[in-house]
Formats: structure tokens, C-alpha cells, sequence
């Protein structure tokens, strides 16, 4: 009798908004379709064997009915990095883009992956509001940085009607998000324990409301085993690109949601004003880093505080924080 378990059954699913195709990694079964709503769902995971590990892209909200339903039918599934798959296709040798073609493809990175990703969990009601508010708002605030772009055209060209319909139209969003913050404030404050944790993030210096509900959300989905986790989650880690004797420049992976890495980039340079991160700013500038470098290590080092924080349920104490400037590469 063997001692190794039995391998799992793996599955990759190509999610569309209508569609579900679905791939076998280690047998021989054939790709299937089966449509994308609840029934057809269940009727597919009813017939899954135990053991079942299901893989599928991130598609904003067409893969959470799948994801949710396989998680409480006892499944491990794994909601995989669209562009991380993409990579992978490529790497394979696939040659051509086809929905049954992804969906192998799916398979066959968790298939050989697996080990290193983290299985999806169902998000709590609370966690849920808060993702998709927080994906609203970046949304928004991305339209409106565009009208402002408009504005400045408009002002060019001279017409006063047509400057005034750009500014209604920014106002507007700009409404539609106070009230978004409004609606994410509400949200934390009805979990006592979130809210405490929220506060708390608060206290550390550049941090304010929207980050600190960020943050909150971040750190209550992702069980984070260490501050470069977070880093790392955040696209802050500077990526190695080194061969032989030849030291290559270093770049920010850039990995995670980008309205995340914004905002605690814009919370560093609130922060690089201040008594308490002005020192290391000044420190940072005077080794040769440039503005923007020094901002990404201050907003590395705020996230950091901010796991610290969070981990030891305890606010933020300036006096306990050390600077050791690192040295310019």
C-alpha cells in the first residue's frame, strides 16, 4: 500500500459572463461548458469527487458564484492573477487563445503551482461591501483624474459652456465619492472589533480614513505572515535583475491592486512632511535617493507599521520607531 495521498482531481475553469469551460489537468475527461448562474453551478459541483481542486481567473465578479459555491461544497479552489496566467500561456508554448485553451492551461498551472498559492475563502459580508465599494471608488477616481485632463483642453479651446458641463460633470463624481467614503465608514463601524482595528491604523503618522479603511480590508481578507508579505501584496518590493557579474537596475514589481499602492504612496508623501518621517526623508535625499525613492521606502516603512499595528492590537508609538536610512545602490 502506497503512502503517498491520492493525487486531487484538477480542474481549470475559463469564466465568462454567460459560459462556464471547464478542463481536467490529470484525466481524460472532456472540456465542458456549462452555463454561469447558480443552478448549473450546483448541478456541476454535486458531481465533483471530494478531493476536487478548482482553479479559475479573476474576472471582477463573474467568477464568485463558482468560487463561493466550490468553497462551500468542500473544494479547494484558487482565484489565480489574470495577468500571471497570461505569462504562463506564454511560457507553455500556447500558441493560440481559445476558451477551452485557457481553461487547460488554468488547470494546468495549479496542476504545478498549487503549492505556492493561497486557497480562496468565501469573504464575509462585511468584507464583500468593502471590496466592491473600494472597487467603485478607485473606478471613479480614475474617471475623474480623465475629465481633468478634458478641463485642461477646454480651457485651451475657450468655450465657457463647455468648461462649465466638465466642472458639473467632476463635481458630480466628486459627490459620488464622498458619499462611497461615507458608505465604507459604515460598513467598518458595524463590526465593533474592525472598527477598533480601523482607529488604530489611524494613529500611525500619514494615515487617514481612506487608508486606514483600505488597510483594514487588506489585512481582515489576507492573512499575512510577515510585513514583506505586505509589501509584496502591495507592489512595493523592488524585483533583482542580476546576471553574472552585471547588477541590474532594481524596479517595484508592481504587482497587487494599483488604487492601493496609490494611496499609500500619497499616504508617504503626507507622511515626508511631518516631525516623524521628515528625518528619514531628509536622511534618504542626502545618500543620493530621489524623491520618489525615498517615498516608496517611507511607504514601505508605513506598511510595515501598519502590519505591526494590526498583529499586536496596539496603536502607533513614534518614540519606538528607529530609522536606519538604507544605503543608496
Amino acid at each position: 500500500m502506497s503512502d503517498y495521498p491520492p493525487t486531487p482531481t484538477i480542474f481549470g475553469a475559463d469564466i465568462s459572463s454567460t459560459e462556464i469551460v471547464i478542463a481536467c489537468a490529470n484525466s481524460n475527461q472532456a472540456v465542458k461548458t456549462i452555463a454561469n448562474n447558480r443552478q448549473a453551478i450546483k448541478a456541476w459541483l454535486t458531481q465533483l469527487p471530494k478531493d476536487a481542486v478548482i482553479g479559475m481567473e479573476a474576472t471582477g465578479r463573474y467568477h464568485c458564484t463558482l468560487a463561493d459555491g466550490a468553497v462551500l461544497h468542500g473544494h479547494r479552489v484558487y482565484v489565480i492573477n489574470p495577468k500571471h496566467l497570461s505569462l504562463y500561456a506564454k511560457g507553455v508554448g500556447q500558441r493560440g487563445k481559445t476558451d477551452p485553451l485557457d481553461a487547460s492551461v488554468i488547470a494546468r498551472y495549479v496542476a504545478r503551482e498549487g503549492d505556492r498559492l493561497h486557497p480562496y475563502t468565501v469573504p464575509t459580508a462585511t468584507q464583500r461591501t468593502l471590496r466592491n465599494l473600494l472597487s467603485q471608488r478607485a473606478g471613479i477616481v480614475k474617471h475623474c483624474g480623465a475629465i481633468r485632463q478634458c478641463l485642461l483642453a477646454t480651457e485651451s479651446i475657450g468655450s465657457a459652456a463647455l468648461k462649465r458641463a466638465h466642472k458639473k460633470a467632476l463635481h458630480s463624481l466628486q459627490t459620488l465619492i464622498a458619499e462611497i467614503d461615507v458608505q465604507l465608514h459604515a460598513a467598518v463601524k458595524k463590526d465593533a472589533a474592525l472598527e477598533q482595528k480601523c482607529v488604530m491604523l489611524q494613529t500611525i503618522t500619514g494615515i487617514g480614513l481612506l487608508n486606514g479603511l483600505a488597510l483594514t480590508h487588506r489585512f481582515d481578507r489576507t492573512p499575512f505572515a510577515n510585513s514583506d508579505a505586505v509589501v509584496a501584496a502591495y507592489g512595493l518590493d523592488p524585483r533583482p535583475k542580476d546576471s553574472g557579474n552585471k547588477v541590474g537596475r532594481r524596479r517595484l514589481t508592481k504587482q497587487g491592486n494599483a488604487e492601493d499602492r496609490r494611496l499609500i504612496y500619497l499616504a508617504a508623501q503626507s507622511a515626508a512632511k511631518t516631525k516623524t518621517f521628515k528625518p528619514l526623508y531628509v536622511a534618504l535625499q542626502a545618500k543620493g535617493f530621489a524623491t520618489t525613492e525615498a517615498i516608496i521606502i517611507i511607504a514601505r516603512k508605513l506598511l510595515r507599521i501598519a502590519f505591526a499595528v494590526w498583529t499586536s492590537n496596539q496603536p502607533f508609538d513614534p518614540d519606538k520607531l528607529g530609522f536606519q536610512a538604507c544605503k543608496k545602490p
